[in-house]
């Protein structure tokens, strides 16, 4: 595998981090620096975690971790999807701080979300362990692209959120549903 190699699987990796970030901040209210930064730091140390987890727990690891996945994440995402659709209709207003009705300030929530988004990170740490990759490259542009992915994902979905209001919280929860069904159907 070659720097291209690495650069391409690292940011798909980070693809899931941008979705779940922009459905999370569709109510359309600005998140503060700091919000944002813990969000970015924990799904990144999560993520590498995982990473390191995958290279230097290789097959065995893989081995315990593929029989329930393809179901945990899917199922913590359908959950939290489901969770936003249904603020969203109701038009209840949750604690007036919040970046969106999915209150992402909360650890339980927000691990939840981090697991969720980089369980893949996993596997692909044994791939990258089993073609001999520099892991320190690879760990360097996956907290890259993590980060950029979740900034990314709190402009766009903040920006839309504004814009279009409660409809595009739906459209997030739907997201975060069609990427719980898309995880679960390639498990």
């Amino acid at each position: 595998m070659n720097i291209i190699d690495i650069i391409l699987i690292t940011f798909s990796l980070s693809i899931d981090n941008f979705a779940v970030s922009a459905a999370s901040s569709c109510g359309g209210k600005v998140c503060s620096c700091g919000h944002i930064l813990k969000v970015a730091g924990t799904f990144c140390a999560v993520g590498l975690l995982f990473l390191f987890c995958g290279y230097f727990g290789g097959v065995k690891l893989l081995g315990y971790i593929s029989s329930w996945d393809h179901i945990v994440g899917p199922l913590l995402l359908f959950y939290i999807g489901g969770k936003m659709i249904k603020g969203a209709i109701s038009q209840r207003e949750e604690d007036g701080g919040s970046c969106s009705r999915l209150d992402m300030r909360g650890l339980k929530v927000l691990l939840a979300l981090a697991l969720a988004t980089n369980i893949d990170v996993l596997a692909a740490g044994v791939s990258i362990a089993a073609f001999e990759v520099n892991i320190t490259a690879a760990a360097l542009f996956l907290a890259f692209f993590v980060c950029a992915a979740v900034v990314l994902g709190f402009t766009v979905g903040s920006k839309l959120g504004r814009r279009f209001g409660g409809r595009v919280e739906v459209i997030g929860g739907l997201v975060l549903i069609g990427l719980s069904v898309k995880i679960f159907l390639e498990g």
